[in-house]
């Protein structure tokens, strides 16, 4: 059936220099360009419309502001064909979508003018989504992408989509404030491709804010959801609410004072047993060196002892950690804490732990628990010294 359909597209290819396209005569001439376009299955894509850019055309967000103006469009015929006689500029981008695929090309003026004959072929249209770090001074910025009229703005936060994008690595444009920044990002069919501007990124993260009410999380200031879950050291702990019952029982009212939401739990456990919140920030295998850390910052609430630990986990990795000691004993007000890399407990390799100078050139995970008898409300751990990019996965 493949090579059925492969000599139906070459005999289509060959017939469309017989053919009237578009409206245009295309016997063939010297100098002739003809392309046809077929889809997945190799069948023509009879009465598409294919558009023409120039490579370095941008859609305008303001008055007065884009690159070199050419367009054209054609239709193809019934053998998925059209011709082009020539192009005003020196390169341009052929850019088509219809149901669901797509194609994305460039065309040099040198190409056209040789005169021959192509084939493309339609692939499953993907995605572009992203973060850019805005300024404090910025609201938003302009996403645009070369060759083509795509143009977003992002939201508050710096997030962005682009929907229906036929697989290439596309040239973008992004205009944050007064300042440009380019980048270039691989859509491949069918996928959802993600991508950060790091020009204008903080010193810090927030790398949880329990406002979610379910099991993901998403850490705003990394674009990215994690599931968090709970767990305990055995049988013998007991908390309220019960383990059982989902990490979206642990999320409550801050109160105290306080907006939004926290993570709150009891625990009762014998001496030297413990439960725990824990968290992927970073995958198994492309652990983050977050070793710069200046400190970690959070705030909470409720009488007992509890840890903020980093971990290493994955069979890919030596599995390990590194945690601080809190005792809480805050009469029911919220608390600021700060905890430095010297507070954190030197390595005795007791339960794993091989200290900071190990653990934090490779996390994959944050973990908080719980000691002994112990309620209360944890919110807003933000890491300092650190930076969104020091997440991002290694090649």
């Amino acid at each position: 059936m493949k090579r059925l359909l492969l000599l139906l597209a070459v005999l289509a290819l060959w017939g469309c220099s017989e053919k009237e396209v578009a409206g245009i005569s295309t016997v063939e001439t010297e100098n002739a360009f003809v392309i046809q376009i077929v889809r997945e299955d190799s069948l023509p894509a009879a009465n598409v419309v294919a558009r023409m850019r120039a490579v370095d055309y941008v859609q305008s967000f303001e008055d007065g502001f884009a690159g070199e103006l050419y367009y054209e469009e054609f239709v193809t015929d019934s053998l998925g064909c059209f011709r082009v006689d020539s192009l005003a500029v020196d390169a341009a981008t052929l850019e088509i979508l219809d149901n669901g695929e797509g194609l994305f090309k460039k065309l040099s003026a040198e190409d056209v003018q040789d005169g021959d004959s192509v084939q493309f072929v339609m692939e499953k249209t993907g995605s572009l989504r992203g973060k850019v770090y805005l300024p404090d001074s910025v609201d938003f910025a302009w996403v645009q992408v070369y060759g083509t009229d795509r143009l977003v703005k992002t939201d508050g936060d710096g997030f962005y989509e682009m929907d229906s994008l036929p697989p290439f690595e596309y040239d973008l444009r992004y205009t944050v404030g007064d300042s440009v920044v380019e980048k270039a990002a691989a859509v491949d069919a069918g996928e959802k491709t993600t991508t950060y501007i790091y020009a204008f990124q903080p010193d810090s993260v927030k790398v949880l804010d329990f406002e979610s009410d379910h099991e993901e999380f998403f850490i705003n200031d990394l674009g990215f959801a994690v599931t968090g879950y709970m767990s305990s050291t055995d049988s013998g702990v007991t908390t309220v609410p019960a383990l059982d019952e989902g990490m979206e029982s642990f999320i409550d009212s801050a109160g105290a004072g306080r907006k939004g939401r926290a993570l709150h739990w009891t625990s009762s456990a014998m001496f030297g047993k413990w439960s725990f919140f824990g968290t992927w920030i970073c995958e198994e295998g492309s652990p983050c060196d977050l070793s710069t850390m200046d400190s970690v910052v959070f705030y909470a609430r409720g009488t007992g002892v509890i840890s903020i630990a980093f971990e290493t986990l994955g069979a890919s990795n030596t599995e390990g950690k590194t945690l601080a000691y809190d005792t809480l004993d805050t009469g029911g007000e919220w608390k600021r804490v700060s905890l430095k890399p010297s507070n954190f407990k030197p390595r005795d390799d007791m339960y794993g732990n091989l200290g900071w100078d190990v653990i934090s050139k490779a996390v994959t995970t944050i973990s908080i628990a719980a000691y002994d008898e112990t309620e209360f409300w944890i919110d807003d751990v933000v890491l300092y010294g650190v930076r969104p990019s020091d997440f991002a996965i290694k090649p």
